[in-house]
């Protein structure tokens, strides 16, 4: 049996690095509404560091399982730890992509003011500090559906808004480099969204 300060403090490490991933996504998202390419850069720095958070994380887990050889409850928060984890860095290197559309993005004028973006981004952070408190106390689980709806609305707001962008690319040539951007930029968020629902935890039978 894993001792229980091992769990808990293997917890927090997820937790620091979740907390550290959903500030790499926020600052991408405030880098490309407010057109900063000084934090579009950190952002992709920091990717260095998302890497080796998540390695020692897994290194972690592996040690926990291969040493203690959990069953029941504790096997089943090993393998969640393990699944986000690893979901979390995938958000980092969505974060990242964010940055580097937007750094090419800063090259030419706004295409169109963002509207639906920054909702879209908003929804997802949301979705990430929930799906965050849900793997740290399984208490929290009646904010599963919470999270279902929200990824819905972020679903239909990456439609309107490809269906959006296709209208500016239609309407001139020169609008196609900056509105496929968008549509990256919208995708990655996108799957954010789809990634916090990784997070939900996963019962032991």
């Amino acid at each position: 049996m894993i001792p229980k300060e091992m769990i808990n403090s293997y917890k927090e490490s997820v937790m620091k690095f979740g907390r550290f991933v959903e500030d790499m996504f926020d600052r991408s998202v405030y880098a490309l509404v407010d057109r900063n390419a000084d934090m579009a850069k950190e952002v992709i720095e920091d990717d260095k560091l998302a890497d080796k958070m998540r390695d020692e994380l897994n290194e972690k887990t592996i040690i926990m399982i291969g040493e203690y050889a959990p069953v029941g409850k504790q096997l089943v928060e090993s393998v969640n730890g393990f699944i986000l984890e690893n979901a979390l860095e995938m958000i980092g290197d969505k974060s990242v992509q964010i940055a580097v559309e937007t750094l090419k993005l800063l090259k030419e004028p706004s295409l169109k003011p963002l509207v639906d973006l920054p909702k879209m981004a908003s929804t997802a952070e949301k979705m990430m500090r929930i799906s965050l408190d849900v793997y740290k106390d399984e208490s929290n689980a009646y904010a599963i559906e919470e999270l279902l709806k929200m990824e819905e609305y972020v679903d239909e707001l990456n439609i309107s808004i490809e269906d959006e962008l296709k209208l500016y690319m239609m309407e001139s040539p020169k609008n196609v480099s900056r509105a496929l951007s968008l549509m990256f930029i919208s995708k990655h968020i996108e799957d954010i969204a789809d990634l916090c629902l990784k997070v939900i935890p996963k019962r032991p039978l």
